[in-house]
């Protein structure tokens, strides 16, 4: 049942509740099993995500107050509640994705499709494209899901599939890696290390490893390598001492994938140094684009990849370089001043 509140939750009621309270709402059923309608709901909700809990007003249109502050539901921390319990959500854009969902529990797939694409093509033309990527994925899922050969299965994975943007980054990701390199189709992309080198002149030279697990920065993970062999420009011969002394560090565990802020030149610095057998590629500037070494035996030794600006994949890459370039020179900053006090 999904009631008819101003602001609407989505319940599940047994026939005798229902006919004892008699409640206002949308009420859907019966269904034969309840174990049928928990999974499709399960499925639902990760295409058409919902809050628990009453949509609190985003805070521009919310008048000030003094209560405390709201707290996440629990389905906000699995990426399966749009923020309704926080005010992240628009409340006419919450309403819609429940009369969305209304249509889909009723079958009405054709109906919810034309609406979606609808909506993704208006945000294409406002030049909106990210929300115009979610959207999309939208679209797919329910595809997916309503295909006479699916079954029911809340759990399984597909591209985008009650994913967050992250997710759907390393995804799509990792179809480059299985398109481009020797990357095993069944095999998960987990562990990413980005590198970049920062120094003036040569001085103060540091190289910074980043890492991102499963999608997400883990900064405990995060080391510096301070440069003093060099004192001249050479971001080549920082690169591949830096990764020199990474591999003398197997504790630290292994990467899945290395990505690197530069661009052929960087790249074949790396992997004149690097032993690790994981795929090393590189992001360029002016546009951002990926550069892939391909494996032996190609009449093209690099593949240049010019992506969209709001791809899923080559956001991941920006992130892991602009978070690695901060990174390397927060430590170059404090080597700077460091110096100056030595003198």
């Amino acid at each position: 049942m999904i009631t008819k509140e101003k602001y609407p939750r989505v319940l599940r009621k047994r026939k005798t509740d229902l006919i004892k309270e008699n409640p206002k709402g949308t009420i859907l059923g019966p269904f034969q099993s309840s174990y049928k309608i928990n999974e499709v709901l399960k499925i639902a909700r990760k295409i058409f995500p919902w809050c628990n809990k009453p949509l609190v007003e985003k805070p521009e249109n919310k008048k000030p107050t003094n209560s405390k502050p709201q707290k996440a539901c629990f389905y906000y921390h699995l990426d399966q509640c749009p923020g309704a319990c926080l005010g992240i959500i628009d409340s006419a854009e919450y309403l819609e994705n429940i009369e969305n969902l209304k249509l889909f529990l009723r079958g009405k797939k054709g109906a919810v499709l034309k609406q979606l694409k609808n909506k993704m093509s208006l945000l294409s033309n406002k030049q909106k494209y990210e929300k115009a990527q979610l959207i999309k994925l939208q679209i797919q899922n329910i595809k997916e899901v309503t295909k006479k050969t699916y079954r029911l299965r809340p759990n399984l994975v597909l591209p985008g599939f009650g994913a967050s943007q992250q997710e759907q980054g390393i995804i799509e990701l990792q179809k480059i890696l299985i398109t481009y390199t020797h990357w095993p189709k069944n095999k998960k992309l987990e562990r990413i290390e980005g590198y970049d080198v920062s120094n003036i002149q040569g001085k103060n030279a540091a190289v910074s490893m980043v890492v991102s697990e499963n999608g997400k920065p883990n900064t405990d993970q995060y080391r510096l390598f301070n440069i003093d062999s060099i004192d001249t420009p050479n971001d080549y011969k920082m690169m591949k001492e830096a990764l020199t002394r990474r591999q003398n560090h197997p504790e630290w565990g292994r990467p899945d994938l290395i990505i690197v802020d530069g661009g052929k030149g960087q790249i074949r610095s790396v992997l004149q140094t690097w032993s690790w057998r994981n795929p090393v590629i590189g992001i360029a500037k002016n546009p951002d684009r990926l550069i892939i070494p391909l494996p032996e035996g190609n009449s093209e030794k690099y593949k240049i990849l010019t992506l969209t600006a709001d791809h899923p994949a080559l956001k991941i890459a920006q992130q892991l370089r602009d978070e690695s370039h901060r990174f390397a020179k927060k430590q170059w900053g404090r080597r700077h001043v460091r110096g100056m006090l030595n003198k």
